[in-house]
C-alpha cells in the first residue's frame, strides 16, 4: 500500500499539474504535531508571564483587564485566552474569562500539586529535548549535555517525583519492621530532599545526610529548609566514588540510592560493595531505579516516555531486577524484596535488603546480569 502510494506521488508532476493537485488529507496528523509544539510554547509563555497566576488573583475578568494585570500585549490576549480555553485551562462566561480548576491545581504556584517548573524544564537551555539531535547522533554511552544544575531542574524533579514515586518509595521503606529502630539515613542522589524529609517525618528519631554534587548542595539545602528540617537533615558534597573516603567514620542504618546506579551498570558489584561499607549490620539498603518493563516491551503510545527514560538513565534503564536481587543475596543481604512501582516516567523497581551480620565472605557476582553491555561501548535495549 505504501509503495503504491509513493508511485502515485512520483507520477504527479507538480510543475505541470498544480491545479489538479489533491493534497492528502493525512496532513492533519502533522498539523496536530505542530499545534502541540505551539501549545507548549504558549503554556510556557503563560507561566513565565504569570498570566494564570494573575487570572486566579483577579477572578473573572475581560481580556483587556487580564492584559493590564499580566502586562500582556493587548493585540494577542484574546487569541491567547481562546487557545488556553481550547485545551481546558481557561473558561469563559459572556465577556469574562477565568481559569479552570485544572489550571489552578497544576499551574498556580500556591498549589501543592504545581507542575509549572516541570513544564518549563523541558524547554530550558541545555535540556536534552532542546538538543535531541546531538543526543541521537552520539555513539557510545550518553554524556551529559546540560548546563550546571539550577533551581528549575531541582524543582522540576521534585514535581515529577511527587506524582507518586516518592510515596511508593517511602511506603516500601515504612513496610520494613526495622525502620522504627533506625536513627541515621544516608540519601545518595536525593537532590530534591523529599525522601529524607518524608522518612524523618515518619520517624522522630531519624536524622539524614544527603550527598550531592557541589552545585546542588545549596539548592537541596534550600528545599530542606522549606520543610523546617535543617536540624535533622544536612546536605553535603559527595558521591559514591568518594563516600568511603569522605565518610569513612560514618555508618548508617539506612542507605537510600535513587536513580544513580545507571552510570555504574558496568561496575555494579564493586559499587554496591563500596556502598555496603557505610551500612551498619542489620541496616537497610534501598535501591530505587527505573528498569526495562517486563518482557522489555514498549506499549503503543509509550514511545516518547521511553525516550525520556533513556535520557534520564544514561542511555537505558537497568535490566533484570532479579539480577540485582541476586547480587545483594550473594553479598550476604537477607530479606531482599523487589517492589515494582510506577513513576511519572514509567516502570521502576524498589529493591530493599537487610545487611547480614556476617558480610565478610566474597562471592562471584560477575556473571549475574543487571544490564546488557556491548563491546562498542553502548548500553543497548535488551
Amino acid at each position: 500500500m505504501v509503495k503504491n502510494n509513493m508511485n502515485n506521488i512520483s507520477n504527479l508532476n507538480l510543475k505541470k499539474n498544480v491545479s489538479e493537485i489533491e493534497f492528502p488529507t493525512e496532513i492533519s496528523m502533522l498539523d496536530s504535531i505542530m499545534d502541540g509544539y505551539k501549545y507548549y510554547q504558549m503554556i510556557s509563555a503563560a507561566l513565565k508571564l504569570g498570566i494564570l497566576e494573575k487570572m486566579a488573583e483577579i477572578g473573572p475578568a475581560s481580556p483587556s483587564e487580564i492584559a493590564e494585570a499580566a502586562s500582556v500585549n493587548g493585540m494577542f490576549v484574546r487569541s491567547i485566552l481562546s487557545a488556553l480555553e481550547d485545551i481546558g485551562l481557561v473558561k469563559s462566561d459572556d465577556a469574562s474569562y477565568m481559569i479552570t480548576e485544572q489550571a489552578e491545581t497544576f499551574l498556580c504556584q500556591e498549589s501543592p500539586f504545581y507542575q509549572g517548573d516541570l513544564i518549563l524544564d523541558v524547554g530550558r537551555d541545555g535540556s536534552p529535548w532542546n538538543d535531541l539531535t546531538t543526543v541521537l547522533e552520539r555513539r557510545g554511552p550518553p554524556k551529559t549535555i546540560q548546563k550546571d544544575v539550577d533551581e528549575l531542574q531541582i524543582r522540576s524533579l521534585a514535581q515529577q517525583c511527587i506524582r507518586g514515586e516518592v510515596q511508593n518509595v517511602l511506603n516500601g521503606i515504612l513496610s520494613r519492621p526495622e525502620f522504627s529502630e533506625h536513627e541515621k539515613l544516608l540519601d545518595i542522589g536525593g537532590s530534591h530532599g523529599l525522601y529524607s524529609v518524608g522518612l524523618c517525618q515518619e520517624n522522630a528519631a531519624l536524622s539524614s545526610t544527603i550527598i550531592e554534587q557541589d552545585q546542588v548542595v545549596p539548592l537541596t539545602s534550600s528545599f530542606v529548609s522549606e520543610y523546617g528540617m535543617d536540624d535533622r537533615i544536612k546536605v553535603q558534597e559527595g558521591s559514591i566514588e568518594t563516600m568511603t573516603n569522605d565518610l569513612s567514620p560514618e555508618v548508617y542504618d539506612i542507605v537510600l540510592i535513587s536513580h544513580t546506579l545507571y552510570r555504574y551498570r558496568r561496575e555494579m558489584s564493586e559499587t554496591l560493595e563500596k556502598v555496603t561499607k557505610t551500612l551498619s549490620p542489620g541496616g537497610t539498603l534501598v535501591l530505587n531505579h527505573r528498569f526495562c518493563s517486563p518482557q522489555c516491551d514498549i506499549k503503543p503510545g509509550d514511545g516518547i516516555r521511553e525516550i525520556d527514560r533513556a535520557l534520564t538513565s544514561f542511555g537505558h534503564p537497568l535490566c533484570h531486577p532479579e539480577g540485582l536481587k541476586d547480587v545483594l543475596e550473594n553479598k550476604g543481604f537477607t530479606n531482599v524484596s523487589l517492589i515494582p512501582h510506577e513513576t511519572a516516567l514509567g516502570y521502576a523497581v524498589l529493591c530493599i535488603g537487610t545487611k547480614g551480620s556476617n558480610m565478610d565472605k566474597t562471592s562471584d557476582t560477575e556473571n549475574i546480569p543487571v544490564s546488557h553491555n556491548f563491546p562498542d561501548g553502548e548500553d543497548k535495549c535488551c
